[in-house]
């Protein structure tokens, strides 16, 4: 999957995603450790939080701080599955359009 998310300059940051279990793999995500961050055009890396729903089929990243010093451009945002005994076992790769803040 490669999405593109376009974010204005200083917004606040935060998606939620659903876990829908395939015929392989875990029924839910209480087990899989999930990491994400965002890489501006700059190459400035920003940590994401990550907070998983109690029973594992749904999830909300945040950016926990201002994104007024996120570059403008075209940047990279990943978040990591790790399921349980594994390595990093699936990443899902997003591109973030930073675009400048219009203030009326």
């Amino acid at each position: 999957m490669s999405d593109t998310v376009t974010l204005s300059q200083g917004n606040t940051f935060a998606c939620t995603f659903v876990w829908t279990p395939g015929t392989t793999g875990p029924a839910n995500l209480t087990a899989t450790a999930l990491s994400s961050s965002f890489e501006d055009k700059c190459g400035n890396v920003y940590d994401f939080t990550i907070t998983k729903s109690l029973d594992g089929l749904s999830f909300t990243v945040t950016y926990p701080g201002d994104t007024a010093n996120w570059a403008l451009g075209l940047g990279r945002w990943d978040i990591k599955f790790v399921f349980p005994g594994d390595t990093v076992s699936r990443t899902e790769v997003f591109r973030v359009q930073v675009i400048d803040s219009v203030t009326v």
